[in-house]
């Protein structure tokens, strides 16, 4: 029992984005794969379905056998330092980088290249979550207690769910609005496979998520914020397309 309690307090703190901001992050990079990179995801998966596979990731972590994977989700740089590697905390960076190597590599059987795939899509996602990319003193926010519209809560979780849900928007709907007016150039332009670029920023802007008053969220905060959540989940969609479509050249 207390196993299972331990497993269940783990996956509640680190579910990046919830489902919603994985399933906009997956629509948009599938819009930008390649046509090489669609042809084989879809020999892989049956289909192109990146929104479909997005949180898969989080649903398997009640599973014991996936217990060594709860710190996949998450990287950890330190105020004032470079990103140091996973003994700060969390193996988000690591994962991704050992997993594109692995998949580029061609040597796995089906079953793990499914599963290391899923695992891409879901951890590049949870990078461009902020607070996924911790300082290391209070656990990516989870330990800052907030109101949200008067419901008591944290930080982490205004994050990771609330204010998307807020938008009322569906994962397809937010996917096409925070595309809207771009360009050709726009588009190639964020297609950077570098995952420790983009972690770095989701640590940069800690700054402006953490001004929060006296901690009652609610109009006022999602004002000052929805463009660098927009941002991140755009951001998020097109970084993940770019390592794919470097994967399957």
């Amino acid at each position: 029992m207390r196993q299972l309690i331990i497993i269940m307090l783990t996956s509640t703190l680190l579910l990046g984005w919830g489902k919603t901001g994985h399933r906009v992050i997956g629509t948009i990079a599938e819009e930008n794969l390649t046509p090489e990179a669609r042809e084989q995801i879809t020999q892989l998966m049956g289909h192109t379905d990146l929104a479909r596979v997005a949180n898969w990731a989080d649903e398997i972590k009640s599973d014991p056998k996936w217990d060594h994977s709860h710190d996949w989700h998450y990287c950890t740089i330190l105020e004032g330092h470079d990103y140091e590697g996973p003994e700060a905390g969390g193996r988000a960076i690591q994962k991704v980088t050992e997993f594109t190597a692995l998949l580029k590599k061609g040597t796995l059987g089906k079953k793990d290249q499914l599963d290391v795939f899923r695992f891409i899509v879901h951890i590049v996602g949870d990078l461009h979550q902020p607070l996924h990319v911790g300082s290391g003193t209070d656990r990516g926010g989870n330990d800052v207690k907030v109101k949200w519209f008067w419901d008591e809560t944290n930080l982490h979780r205004v994050w990771d769910s609330q204010m998307i849900d807020h938008m009322q928007y569906s994962y397809t709907e937010y996917a096409q609005q925070i595309q809207l007016g771009m360009s050709a150039a726009d588009k190639l332009a964020l297609l950077n496979p570098d995952v420790l670029s983009f972690a770095k920023v989701s640590r940069s802007v800690h700054e402006q998520i953490y001004v929060i008053g006296d901690g009652e969220l609610s109009w006022e905060y999602i004002y000052k914020n929805r463009e660098l959540m927009e941002d991140r989940l755009l951001k998020g969609g097109f970084h993940l397309a770019a390592i794919l479509n470097d994967i399957y050249k």
